[in-house]
């Protein structure tokens, strides 16, 4: 089964950055995509807002600030949040910044 998704848009608010306990880093963020797409034959605006988290060593993630135009490659899981309520959220395996 194919799981893989390729999204361009902007960072919202700062990433958030972390070592988990077995020594893994983590960037976390919040990417905002805004265009107009083709549906039936008609435009359509499209937007979204998805976290996303880049796991491992990435040099990229320490140039990742708010406001940061990036295409993010990787695959969706939901997470389940502290309050039980599920999210759709974007694991990157490729960071491309968009000049």
């Amino acid at each position: 089964m194919h799981n893989r998704l390729a999204l361009s848009g902007s960072v919202l608010k700062t990433p958030i950055r972390k070592v988990s306990p077995n020594g893994i880093t983590h960037c976390q963020f919040f990417l905002e995509h805004v265009s107009e797409q083709m549906e039936a034959e008609l435009k359509r605006q499209s937007w979204c807002v998805i976290p996303v988290i880049v796991s491992g060593p990435n040099e990229l993630t320490h140039s990742i600030k708010k406001g940061s135009k990036i295409t993010v490659i990787g695959f969706i899981s939901t997470h389940t949040k502290r309050n039980n309520i599920q999210q759709i959220v974007l694991h990157a395996s490729e960071i491309k910044f968009i000049d």
